[in-house]
């Protein structure tokens, strides 16, 4: 939304009632509150130092097959085991993400879950998890690489980072800090007090419709359905009409007090801050993403020939 700026009131009244003048006169402009209405607004900072999801994936399958390349030459090949799995939009769990189409549907239930026969899940034997992680130097008599075969596959999909990281090498598995900054931001957001103005004004327009929880949290953990709402299980147990009904009051206090909104708001504000003060460990994590990438899709394509 677009907003006229005028000439600032006088300095003794702009003290008191703005609080960013400008030495020119004028009002700096806050910053606008995001509206967000579907996943596809929940951006944040640090998405521009991950990968989108479905970069994310191919490196993922690349990794696997690495390591199952890898375990299977010592005769202990890792193999696929498919898993439930919730698909989430980026953002959404860190958001409290409520989707109104979801919860008219589902209530306060994750959506069904499916049978994932992704790249990132597998049971390790321990014979497997000797071969991963290198603790010993041989398997049944066969020299173990440096780092295990975890530690090989990192080496290899980091290929061409020593350069472009100024002659400091990757730690094995670096580009997972991003989810620990990520961490500490959602929990700073957390404890902002425009959450938990956020809170109350939500609890306030579901009180106003008759229903009493004190904050979000507690209406989907209401005794009557979170035990079936958590549950990943198909099929699910018959949804009662009562929270189908604080499902969907739930979504439409959120969208009337912009609940989402503010939420992103704290997050976005909390992730600029951490940015501010890991820049450069951000940066390396951004390139050693793209390397990762980038060796993934050519050892795929059959490019890049495994070591092993």
């Amino acid at each position: 939304m677009k907003r006229n700026i005028g000439r600032c009131l006088p300095a003794a009244v702009c003290m008191i009632i703005v609080t960013g003048c400008t030495a020119s006169g004028r009002v700096a402009p806050a910053p606008v509150l995001p509206t967000p209405r579907a996943v596809a607004d929940l951006v944040l900072p640090m998405d521009a130092f991950d990968l989108p999801a479905p970069a994310r994936e191919l490196v993922d399958k690349a990794r696997f097959l690495l390591l199952a390349g890898c375990t299977g030459t010592f005769g202990a090949r890792l193999e696929r085991t498919p898993y439930p799995d919730h698909p989430l939009p980026r953002n959404a769990l860190a958001m409290g993400w409520l989707d109104g189409a979801q919860a008219a549907k589902h209530g306060y239930a994750n959506p069904p879950s499916r049978m994932n026969p992704g790249y990132t899940g597998y049971v390790v034997t321990d014979d497997q998890a000797a071969v991963l992680d290198g603790t010993k130097r041989s398997f049944r008599g066969r020299p173990l690489p440096a780092g295990g075969c975890a530690g090989a596959t990192e080496a290899f999909l980091g290929r061409g980072t020593l350069d472009l990281l100024a002659g400091r090498p990757a730690r094995l598995r670096e580009e997972q800090d991003l989810f620990i900054l990520a961490d500490a931001a959602a929990e700073a957001a957390f404890r902002d007090s425009r959450s938990r103005a956020a809170e109350r004004a939500w609890s306030a327009c579901m009180k106003a419709v008759g229903l009493d929880y004190p904050d979000t949290s507690a209406a989907i953990g209401d005794p009557r359905w979170a035990v079936t709402a958590a549950n990943d299980e198909l099929p699910r147990v018959p949804l009662s009409a009562a929270e189908l009904e604080t499902a969907r009051a739930d979504v439409a206090c959120r969208t009337r007090t912009n609940y989402h909104g503010v939420r992103l708001a704290a997050l976005r504000d909390a992730q600029q801050k951490i940015i501010a003060k890991n820049r450069d460990r951000l940066n390396r994590i951004k390139i050693i993403n793209q390397v990762q990438l980038e060796n993934a899709r050519k050892f795929l394509a059959g490019e890049h020939a495994a070591p092993w």
